[in-house]
């Protein structure tokens, strides 16, 4: 699901170790991120997203081109929670067919829309390819505007 992580590390340049340092985790942590063994969580997609800056869908291969995104420090649970619960709202659902067709449960998706907790890395890439709705936006991560000169 994550195979850009190794494509735009060996790119760039970086070792394992050099991102894991990045990321402030041990290499074979980053490694299991990196081969899909295990799901990185959002919170270190984020700093990875500001670290290579692009976006979090060039980096989870939703996106083929490597598009500036503003940064952001840290992913708000708030933000997260808000948008996830205006787009069920607006496809008209409920939680409990999404949380089935994210293969999840109403109990989470409530958790998730109310700021208990913050959607999971997994649960969100399921949402995003569900719905065909941007993991970017999810996060409140904004494109680059271009300013125009005169």
């Amino acid at each position: 699901m994550l195979e850009k992580l190794k494509e735009i590390r060996e790119y760039e340049g970086y070792t394992q170790q050099e991102i894991a340092d990045v990321l402030k985790v041990k290499r074979a942590t980053y490694a299991g991120w990196e081969n899909g063994k295990d799901m990185i969580p959002l919170s270190k997609l984020n700093i990875l997203a500001n670290f290579y800056h692009t976006s979090l869908d060039y980096l989870i291969g939703r996106s083929p081109t490597k598009e500036e995104i503003k940064n952001i420090q840290e992913i708000d649970k708030a933000t997260v929670s808000k948008n996830l619960k205006k787009l069920r709202e607006d496809k008209n659902i409920s939680q409990k067919e999404l949380a089935e067709k994210i293969s999840s449960s109403q109990p989470n998706i409530h958790k998730y829309e109310s700021e208990k907790s913050l959607i999971t890395t997994y649960y969100a890439l399921e949402f995003c390819k569900q719905y065909d709705y941007s993991l970017d936006e999810l996060v409140g991560r904004e494109k680059e505007k271009t300013t125009k000169h005169k």
